[in-house]
């Protein structure tokens, strides 16, 4: 780097930070240009009207090998219609979308490494809410000069224009509740609501921690609650005086996994530094919990029963195997018995870690009384932990249309979203103060009776050779089915009859 470049790098810059909008940014369908580009989206619109900035960074979910095509387009058209606007894509490895604590800590770092001296706005409007969450909790830190913007679109305008918002925050008000919140943990506030048709699950989860040397396997899609059903066995267990250890195995690449695991020798890979014990060691005599085990490697997994079968581990570098005396409790979204018979998954692993199996299911598929009493069990607990004097009251509104909301994320995107709305309200919750996914749900994510039907009908055209065939399958004559094709303007593939 010549003394210039040095020099023009370390002056302060003042750029704009956003998420890229997933469903606002991008078309359903091909625009007359050929892409799925929205050039009247929130990103656009921004570059349109607002942007005075020396550069954009445009945040993305995803790695920095792995580029989407999409989002790569979308800087290229902005690049076309905004010559002279510097335009940065960075994609930040997020796992769950819904995660505040994670988006947080990964947006934070990027932010201290690359831009700690630079003036920062924040297009705060695009996102889901955990990551607004973040944005807010990012501004009030004062690591950074910040300022928070969002945009009025021109259909809600008095102009007919969108309008440029600055979001003045004071530090007395709600944001200083989520610092407070954030710091805030009451040992005696449980934050996991047992309701009717979890009960049977956790009696038998209680039965599995007193059968002590049991593996359990936990099968339940993201944000069901697998972690807390894992440590609710190790709590009822003799083994609840020694340490539960929870480790998400798809977060790390084969080497680093088996380091976590197994432990490491110093100078047994570039940054082994020091000999370090592994968490099947450091959780002696208590338990440790493997989440989202259906993602791991052949190469683990055969790591993994020799440790089940010998109760020995092998650390990276080692010669010689040592001891070790755990229970195991795993989880996974996966249909492991499938992966299994396809080959993807081992057999004798999957025996040794089923010898129990336990299963949660997702919200969407509880009883509305289960739904309501665990959205009145958050508004309660997130109350206690934002130092509220009253709870938050939801307009009627508001309340079905959370009831009508699958929540893909569980009971985790659940929680999420009454925290937020403690963020942004104080007394009372409208229609207004929702996200947009809820108030503008994908038809993949709508409940109601037509759009279930609808895509029932497709899956199974989908997966038919014709539609006779299909009809035969949803036991309707085919008149009937073709009048649900007309009305529902549903496209058969090419060639289908």
């Amino acid at each position: 780097m010549s003394i210039f470049d040095f020099y023009i790098s370390n002056i302060d810059m003042k750029i704009l930070v956003s998420w890229v909008a997933a469903m606002h940014d991008f078309l359903k369908e091909n625009n007359d240009r050929g892409n799925r580009i929205n050039y009247e989206g929130p990103t656009f619109n921004f570059h349109r009207f607002f942007y005075h900035n020396d550069k954009h960074i445009l945040l993305c979910k995803g790695k920095e090998d792995d580029l989407d095509p999409k989002v790569e387009m979308l800087k290229s058209e902005l690049k076309k219609e905004f010559p002279n606007h510097e335009i940065e894509i960075r994609y930040i490895d997020v796992l769950d979308v819904i995660d505040m604590a994670e988006i947080r800590s990964k947006v934070e770092g990027f932010l201290l490494r690359n831009h700690k001296d630079d003036e920062i706005d924040i297009f705060f409007s695009p996102g889901t809410s955990a990551m607004q969450i973040a944005w807010y909790l990012i501004h009030e830190s004062a690591a950074f000069s910040t300022k928070l913007y969002q945009v009025r679109p021109k259909a809600y305008s008095t102009s007919g224009k969108p309008e440029l918002l600055t979001i003045d925050v004071e530090k007395s008000s709600v944001p200083l509740s989520s610092i407070l919140k954030e710091g805030f943990v009451d040992k005696h506030v449980e934050n996991y609501k047992v309701t009717a048709s979890l009960k049977p699950i956790y009696d038998k989860a209680k039965l599995i921690g007193i059968a002590d040397r049991v593996t359990a396997l936990i099968y339940g899609e993201s944000g069901t609650g697998k972690e807390h059903l894992a440590n609710y066995i190790h709590e009822e267990s003799s083994r609840k005086v020694q340490p539960f250890i929870a480790v998400n195995c798809a977060a790390f690449t084969d080497e680093l996994l088996a380091s976590q695991l197994f432990g490491h020798k110093r100078g047994a890979f570039t940054g082994a530094n020091e000999d370090r014990k592994g968490f099947f060691e450091e959780a002696k005599g208590g338990t440790i919990f493997l989440d989202e085990i259906g993602d791991i490697s052949p190469y683990m997994q055969q790591s993994l029963l020799r440790v089940l079968q010998e109760k020995k581990v092998l650390g990276v570098g080692y010669s010689k195997e040592r001891k070790v005396d755990v229970r195991v409790v795993a989880a996974t979204n996966k249909d492991l018995p499938t992966l299994c018979a396809e080959g993807k998954f081992r057999w004798d692993l999957y025996y040794r870690l089923a010898v129990t199996e336990l299963t949660l299911p997702p919200l969407r598929e509880r009883k509305e009384n289960e739904r309501k009493e665990l959205i009145d069990f958050f508004l309660k607990i997130k109350k206690k932990a934002f130092k509220r004097s009253k709870q938050l009251v939801l307009d009627k509104g508001v309340f079905r249309v959370i009831l009508s909301y699958p929540f893909p994320g569980n009971v985790r995107e659940l929680e999420n979203l009454i925290e937020s709305l403690y963020v942004f309200n104080t007394e009372r919750v409208s229609l207004d103060s929702l996200p947009t996914r809820l108030l503008e749900p994908t038809e993949e994510n709508k409940m109601d009776l037509a759009s279930v039907e609808k895509l029932h009908i497709k899956k199974v055209l989908e997966m038919s050779k014709s539609k006779r065939q299909a009809a035969s399958i949803l036991e309707c004559a085919i008149n009937t089915l073709e009048k649900k094709i007309k009305d529902y303007n549903i496209e058969l593939t090419k060639g289908r009859k």
